[in-house]
């Protein structure tokens, strides 16, 4: 069992090349509900993708990969990812129209795939009591019988074709901006307005925030800097 919390900020180890690749930033999920891509951030500007079928190992703060070379730069990937999606920061929405709170961390198997959901500090939520999951949003039915996701879709209408005239509908193409790994800023805003129990430190030793302070977005941007984001999401109340 792993937690999203302990995942993002953790640093990606080469064993082979015997270096740090990077801190996670990032992970996308796929229409399965499975953690596919962890985004791998170097700088502020350079991102990587890592196909979750690809990690070694992780553990506390460390994801080991075998080498660099099962690492792509995500431009390389924008195509694969673009069904793919971000849950962190959704909003949690029951089907009786009860809004229960932001997606503050997600629970996986072995295989990456979720288990449960979190919402705020103090409520779980299954699997099997959840409907949909999106970027956006959490559909859930919390003490209503499940019904089938295919009960609220769409009716097709097709096009009426005269005089044999051929219709071609184009998609329009969604701007890859909806993925990008910068959207992971916005995902650690749950941590704003929280207090931490313990003082956090940088690998300096310097303190980025003292026990009992209020987390803001400066010390939200020195965190994830330092990576140190882990860390603020486990000890904030």
């Amino acid at each position: 069992m792993a937690k999203v919390s302990n995942i993002i900020s953790s640093f990606v180890v080469s064993i082979y090349n015997g270096q740090t690749e990077g801190v996670v930033s990032n992970i996308l999920f796929n229409e399965k509900k499975k953690a596919k891509y962890l985004i791998i951030s170097q700088n502020d500007e350079t991102f990587l993708m890592l196909d979750t079928k690809d990690i070694y190992a992780f553990g506390d703060g460390a994801v080991l990969i075998k080498n660099s070379q099962v690492l792509n730069m995500y431009e390389n990937k924008i195509l694969e990812s673009k069904n793919c999606f971000s849950p962190i920061n959704s909003i949690v929405v029951n089907l009786d129209g009860n809004f229960l709170g932001y997606v503050s961390d997600i629970d996986l198997d072995n295989k990456y795939s979720i288990v449960s959901i979190s919402v705020g500090n103090d409520k779980t939520i299954k699997l099997c009591d959840v409907l949909n999951v999106t970027d956006s949003a959490i559909l859930t039915c919390l003490g209503i019988k499940k019904p089938k996701i295919s009960n609220f879709k769409a009716s097709n209408v097709l096009p009426t074709v005269e005089n044999n005239i051929k219709v071609t509908i184009q998609d329009d193409i969604k701007p890859v901006e909806t993925i990008l790994p910068t959207r992971s800023i916005t995902n650690y805003n749950f941590l704003l307005n929280r207090k931490v129990n313990r003082d956090i430190q940088n690998f300096n030793g310097e303190i980025i925030i003292k026990e009992n302070q209020i987390i803001n977005t400066k010390i939200l941007d020195i965190a994830r800097i330092n990576g140190k984001i882990r860390e603020l999401t486990k000890y904030s109340i």
